[in-house]
């Protein structure tokens, strides 16, 4: 039976018209709406692309919902690799480090020989370089940066990162020098001598190309004079003299006990 709007009179011919209205515009939204949907769920690239492009607009939380959809409803499609490390790099540009780092760092041990294997490593160093304090603080993630920085260069010494990693890898190095004289320095000044003693000791041992290692040399002769030990203590006045001529140590410690040096 065919409907004839202009058949209908008054608040009849309104009510069938708006009904049809709704219907029509209701198809119309379900077909667009429903098509969208299915192409995205069924298209890990078109849905990659997506949240590619909400993370580059700002929109961190849209965008962290498709590239973890894709890594959860599509793990082997081409696009799961490049979604978790989207990811990575989402999180560790709204600061969420920690979980960066660990995805970064999954990426690097599941696929190894991958060309983006070096990226990740670096980029989870550089998420724990984040969270370097300072030497009066804890240093364990100095420790972990440090030592993402170093399997970088050990196992992708031609990647464009090395040169980059080798930098920081110096700073590092010389920040936990100077968290093991800042402890060794306190221990000095609190007299406890072999407390001292043992800190400066880890810093020749384990941090010898450091910039440090002239004045950690005069606080350990320092530190053997207070214990009465004056032969080790001529003993390392000789090293630095001999290994840091130039060095203002030098002459501090001779002037800090005249008999010292013979």
């Amino acid at each position: 039976m065919t409907i004839n709007l202009f058949q209908l009179h008054g608040r009849a011919r309104l009510v069938v018209g708006v009904l049809i209205a709704i219907l029509f515009s209701s198809a119309l939204m379900s077909c667009s709406a429903g098509k969208g949907e299915v192409d995205l769920a069924g298209n890990s690239g078109a849905l990659y692309e997506r949240g590619v492009m909400y993370f580059q607009s700002g929109k961190y939380e849209e965008a962290r919902k498709i590239f973890e959809t894709i890594m959860e409803d599509h793990p082997y499609s081409n696009y799961t690799l490049d979604a978790q490390l989207s990811l990575a790099d989402l999180l560790f540009r709204i600061e969420e480090v920690d979980e960066a780092a660990s995805y970064y760092a999954s990426f690097v041990t599941m696929h190894p020989g991958h060309s983006k294997a070096p990226y990740a490593l670096f980029q989870k160093g550089m998420s724990h370089f984040k969270g370097v304090l300072s030497v009066d603080r804890d240093q364990k993630t100095t420790r972990k940066a440090l030592f993402a920085f170093e399997d970088l260069v050990a196992g992708y010494p031609e990647s464009q990162y090395a040169e980059k990693s080798h930098e920081l890898i110096m700073f590092l190095r010389e920040r936990l020098a100077s968290r093991e004289f800042y402890i060794g320095n306190f221990n000095y000044k609190n007299k406890n001598y072999k407390g001292a003693l043992a800190r400066f000791a880890n810093i020749l041992e384990k941090y010898p190309d450091c910039t440090i290692v002239d004045k950690t040399l005069y606080y350990i002769i320092r530190s053997y004079d207070k214990l009465g030990e004056s032969e080790r203590a001529r003993d390392t006045y000789s090293t630095l003299i001999t290994q840091y001529p130039e060095s203002s140590y030098c002459k501090d410690a001779k002037k800090f006990n005249l008999d010292i040096d013979g």
